[in-house]
């Protein structure tokens, strides 16, 4: 081979070897920055936390905090991909732990508004526009001590189903993004959640919506993905993970999934 292929290859594979150590870190570092599921076990009689990215790098995150008797849980999908996405994930992380804690502002739906605000100061002048500052967010307040619970979601949320008596209750989260610039600082209202000890909980990412498959290749629905819940609403939730994640492998059967997934399930 001549000398200079023999150059070209050679820094071809270093190229190669050099994307694949970048995205091994970034595929690290995204899942340091989030919580363990051992960590919201301290909280919760049964938790599963289900992350599947469709890439070495997702753009769904989470993000959990205790502040007296109260417990934050959010969940977050960040638009974009790899780790432009992951990086929005960090700042997204450190946005919540700032207004929670330096503004000390307790309400779902005021958290969203500001996070809101906030998300549209920082980036009102950015010039990549690579970067997609969007998200959709969805996030629970709970306070321990009485088991009460509040929910908030931008374009998220939240599923409850009631163990006893096999009721399917959606709670909607307004239809817009966080960061939008189109879209004013409206208020993103905040639902009180009932009947909190009887029933088990999921957060949903978008991607699970967007999931082509089944017999008849379609997106996969809220509908059916709440009635599968209901299912297996006899189950603990560690063995629920596994069944989901059957259901959604056999749901995709040998196609790619096209959308990172992630879903978050608890109980009090």
């Amino acid at each position: 081979m001549p000398d200079f292929f023999k150059k070209q290859s050679s820094a071809n594979e270093n190229w190669f070897d050099n994307l694949d150590k970048i995205q091994d870190g970034a595929r690290r570092n995204y899942f340091l920055t989030l919580p363990r599921e051992e960590q919201f076990r301290k909280f919760f009689s049964e938790v599963f936390i289900i992350n599947r990215p469709k890439g070495k790098v997702g753009g769904d995150g989470y993000w959990l905090r205790s502040n007296g008797n109260n417990l934050y849980v959010a969940l977050f999908t960040c638009m974009g991909e790899g780790h432009l996405a992951s990086m929005m994930i960090r700042i997204y992380i450190n946005a919540l732990r700032e207004v929670v804690e330096g503004y000390s502002i307790n309400s779902p739906g005021s958290i969203l508004q500001f996070l809101h605000r906030e998300v549209l100061l920082r980036f009102k002048d950015r010039n990549n526009v690579l970067l997609n500052t969007n998200a959709n967010v969805g996030i629970v307040k709970i306070n321990l001590k009485f088991g009460q619970m509040e929910f908030a979601g931008a374009n998220i949320d939240l599923i409850q189903i009631d163990n006893i008596e096999s009721k399917i209750r959606i709670i909607e989260g307004e239809k817009r993004k966080i960061g939008e610039s189109t879209v004013q600082t409206k208020s993103y209202p905040s639902n009180l959640i009932e009947k909190t000890r009887d029933s088990s909980f999921y957060f949903c990412s978008n991607g699970l919506f967007n999931l082509v498959g089944g017999s008849d290749l379609r997106k996969l629905t809220t509908g059916d993905f709440s009635s599968l819940l209901k299912e297996k609403k006899k189950f603990t939730l560690s063995e629920q993970k596994i069944k989901v994640s059957r259901f959604l492998d056999k749901w995709t059967r040998l196609r790619d999934q096209n959308e990172d997934i992630m879903i978050i399930g608890f109980r009090l």
